[in-house]
């Protein structure tokens, strides 16, 4: 089975704008782990970007596994990146699945950006958080 371990949003000029880990004991080695997974997959989703021809398509798919991690990727029409960490050890991930989990984080942040009241555009919304745990109670369990 699956687990969800980590999920960060990126923004268009790829600094981490909101990043959650879902492990067990989290710590300051796996938050900096986590980051770095993210930055090197912001090559692979410029490559695939490049390459892909005018797609509609925002789920990129499979963009790297590193040990039993495998990380995801989806783009939003104004250049953010979504990307989650997940734990596959042994099994394989089935793709509607990962698309479910890009599906809720995207119509929850749509949710917290269009918000006249969110400040700046910043991913600080008890209710976004609601979402993300939610997810990680469920995917990461």
């Amino acid at each position: 089975k699956m687990k969800l371990r980590c999920i960060a949003i990126l923004n268009r000029q790829d600094i981490p704008v909101y990043m959650r880990s879902f492990d067990d004991a989290p710590s300051e080695e796996s938050t900096v782990k986590y980051q770095y997974l993210a930055h090197t997959s912001v090559d692979v989703i410029e490559e695939r970007m490049a390459n892909a021809k005018s797609s509609s398509d925002l789920y990129l798919g499979l963009l790297q596994t590193v040990g039993e991690l495998a990380i995801y990727g989806y783009v939003l029409n104004t250049g953010a990146r979504i990307l989650l960490v997940i734990s596959v050890p042994e099994s394989v991930v089935r793709s509607a699945a990962v698309r479910e989990i890009f599906q809720q984080i995207h119509a929850g942040y749509i949710a917290l950006i269009c918000n006249p009241f969110n400040e700046g555009g910043k991913l600080v919304s008890s209710k976004f958080d609601l979402i993300i745990n939610e997810l990680g109670r469920v995917h990461a369990a």
